[in-house]
């Protein structure tokens, strides 16, 4: 038999909440119980209903004094005028039927019952209760003292009262009350048990679910202090988002410091990159200025056989390489940063490289921002090299007939992405693509995305990389305020 579990979608809060309800009901269920119990002790009943019948002996005594005119004695006909007075006297009084014994008759009279409920008036004494209300009667008129008489059968309690009427005889009032079950009060008190007991296993394992989840997220941490790959298992309720929120926190942390590290040795080879830039760029120059005396000479001597043409124009290519190279060196002067828009420069890029996509059979779509964007100091040219090699890139991985999408948003930073349906990157590519010299095209360089992540990673941003079959994506991204350095370096 599988245990009785929480629907997982009741968080804690909603839990309690509904247990401080059931818990007020429960309350106003045994406060009702505890009133109901002390109502239906049968000696309390009786005795209310005995005070009662003393007040309504009482009226019947009152108004029979005030009549206008003596009753005779000996009168045959006096039944009329008392059950009269009767019913007014017992119309306040619930459930209680009653009448006059004039001693001289030997016999009841002027029986009422006004608060009967039948459809026809009852005028007839109960049979079962006459020859006993008869004595009664005669008692309290011989002894001139009131008289009571309860009687208790199995469905009812007769609760019966004669207070002598000097001179004439007494006056009688009595009320049947159905006994009281049981069966109320003790499904009643079941209920409120077996509430009480849902309560409190309910309370005992909203507690153990509390100190479940505390103890899995104490032993999740420390298990993350070693190991920066583990995560928390999946909580209920409010623990699972919390721990959702750690596993979050985790991953970000992990991203961070892996671009960190990327950073880090991008920044190692950049230095290394640049300083056997310096070292080769000064030869090169020597030996374009020979190359260019030599053409002079032999140009002078006749001789146009030697191809120092094509020497200068390899010369010539080692020398934008190097210029490219230089991309790394920090002590580089920089190009100068103006306010401008990411947007406006992702539009630029898009525009200059609508050509090339229609010549590959790719269809270059851009997503204009919901709103526009700010307006901050960047380095427009630099910026705009990235977008361009990013959507150049994007083009040459796209087959014919796909798409390339371009978009620029705001979130907490600034962010434009490139989206290509290409074959995407294997994990080793994407863990060297933004190395230098490392490139997944034959005839590449290698240094179209290690130069933009230099110009990003000066902007104080980063470039963010997601691939798989079908859909690749880089996108880059900016801080909304970058502060500009005396040396004019972010």
């Amino acid at each position: 038999m599988k245990p009785f579990v929480l629907p997982q979608s009741w968080t804690l809060r909603q839990q309690l909440t509904i247990l401080s309800i059931l818990f007020l009901g429960l309350s106003g269920a045994a406060l009702l119980l505890v009133v109901q119990l002390f109502q239906s002790l049968e000696g309390v009943v009786v005795a209310r209903n005995q005070k009662t019948l003393t007040f309504a002996n009482t009226r019947l005594i009152k108004l029979f004094w005030e009549l206008p005119g003596q009753i005779p004695k000996s009168s045959k006909q006096p039944d009329t005028q008392l059950e009269e007075l009767s019913n007014e006297a017992l119309t306040v009084f619930p459930r209680v039927e009653g009448g006059f014994y004039l001693l001289q008759q030997d016999r009841l009279l002027g029986y009422g019952f006004p608060t009967h409920g039948g459809p026809i008036p009852k005028k007839d004494i109960p049979a079962v209760e006459r020859s006993t209300i008869l004595q009664l009667t005669r008692r309290a008129t011989s002894q001139g003292l009131p008289q009571e008489l309860i009687r208790k059968s199995g469905f009812d309690i007769l609760v019966l009262r004669a207070d002598p009427l000097p001179l004439w005889g007494a006056v009688w009032t009595m009320k049947r009350m159905p006994r009281l079950e049981d069966g109320d009060q003790k499904v009643l008190s079941l209920l409120v048990v077996f509430g009480n007991l849902v309560v409190g296993a309910w309370t005992f394992y909203i507690a153990l679910q509390l100190h479940r989840g505390v103890q899995r997220l104490q032993e999740s941490i420390k298990v993350m202090e070693y190991s920066k790959t583990s995560l928390i298992p999946p909580l209920p309720a409010e623990m699972g988002l919390l721990g959702s929120a750690i596993n979050t926190m985790q991953c970000r942390r992990q991203e961070l410091e892996q671009r960190l590290q990327r950073v880090e040795r991008l920044a190692s080879l950049g230095h290394l990159v640049a300083g056997v830039a310096h070292e080769v760029r000064n030869p090169l120059a020597s030996m374009r200025l020979n190359l260019q005396y030599t053409e002079r000479q032999l140009h002078n001597l006749g001789v146009t056989t030697l191809p120092t043409a094509s020497l200068i124009e390899q010369v010539d290519r080692l020398e934008h390489l190097v210029q490219r190279l230089l991309y790394f060196d920090q002590n580089q002067s920089e190009e100068e940063m103006v306010r401008t828009s990411l947007e406006a420069i992702a539009f630029e890029s898009v525009s200059l490289l609508r050509l090339p996509a229609e010549e590959k059979g790719v269809a270059l779509i851009y997503h204009e921002p919901a709103k526009a964007l700010p307006q901050i100091l960047l380095r427009r040219r630099e910026l705009g090299q990235v977008m361009v090699n990013l959507i150049l890139n994007a083009i040459q991985a796209s087959p014919p007939g796909e798409t390339v999408e371009v978009g620029v948003e705001q979130q907490d930073d600034l962010v434009t992405w490139v989206k290509d349906s290409g074959s995407g990157l294997s994990p080793e590519e994407r863990e060297r693509i933004f190395e230098p010299f490392y490139s997944t095209k034959p005839e590449g360089t290698g240094l179209g995305l290690a130069i933009s992540h230099e110009i990003v990673t000066r902007h104080k941003g980063y470039i963010s990389l997601t691939s798989q079959p079908g859909c690749t994506i880089f996108s880059v991204y900016l801080p909304t305020k970058i502060q500009e350095s005396g040396d004019n370096r972010v």
